[in-house]
This record gives C-alpha cells, structure tokens and sequence, in this order.
C-alpha cells in the first residue's frame, strides 16, 4: 500500500490533498523558481493528525517537508523528491501571550500579522526576521 493510501485511510476526508492539479500549489513557496511536486500534501487541523501523518511517514521511509503559508522566500519549504508535505496552515491558534516577558506561545500556522494584531494592545509589535 502506498504512502497516499494509508494516509487516505487513516486521516479525515480533505486533510490529504494528492494529484497534480490540485498539488500544483505547494509544489514551491515564495521561491518560485525552483518547483517539485510532492506525492501528496496533508493539511492537518489538529495535533493527532500531525502525529498520524509523521508516523506514517517515518514507517514508510517518506520525506516529509513541513509549510506555513508558503510566503517565505528563501525555498524552507521547498518539497523534494518522493515527499509528502505537511502544511501546517490550520494550526492557527494563539495559545497565549505573556507581555510583560513578551512572550507569545502560538501554533506554527499563526500568521505574523495576526501576532502583530494580538500584542498591540499592550504596546507591542511582531518584528519577524526579512
């Protein structure tokens, strides 16, 4: 059994994305000149489906590339040959902020502006590294 039909088996209807059209868009992040399509992409919704997915991976010797949004520029989320991409997007709560240590404990799929947004309040802002 392949990678995509075990993970088609054990996970959710539409966490695992596969084909060509609609893997299309994960197959480079803001890097756009280099591109390859990965086996499949899982866009899991909660901490189990990230544990099922690696699992599975790992037992059945697949790469796996993880992805935020996809914004960055210096080809992090690049996929390579064989993999599967976890992209993590949907894991986009904030979990807490501590301002007076400036402090915020976030999922990987927080967008920085929706940081930014959150700590104003106490005079604070997000600077991420360009």
């Amino acid at each position: 059994m392949s990678i995509i039909q075990h993970l088609t088996r054990v996970l959710p209807k539409g966490i695992v994305i596969t084909g060509n059209e609609s893997t299309r868009p994960y197959e480079c992040d803001g890097l756009s000149m280099y591109k390859k399509k990965p086996l499949a992409v899982v866009l899991p919704e909660n901490i189990g489906q990230v544990r099922i997915a690696l699992r599975l991976c790992r037992k059945l010797k697949t790469p796996v590339v993880t992805r935020g949004a996809g914004t960055g520029l210096s080809g992090g989320a690049q996929p390579i040959d064989q993999c599967v991409v976890l992209g993590l997007s949907k894991l986009n709560r904030i979990k807490s902020i501590d301002a007076d240590n400036k402090l915020a404990v976030v999922e990987p799929g927080v967008r920085n502006i929706a940081i930014s947004e959150a700590v104003s309040k106490y005079g604070l802002y997000y600077a991420p590294d360009p």
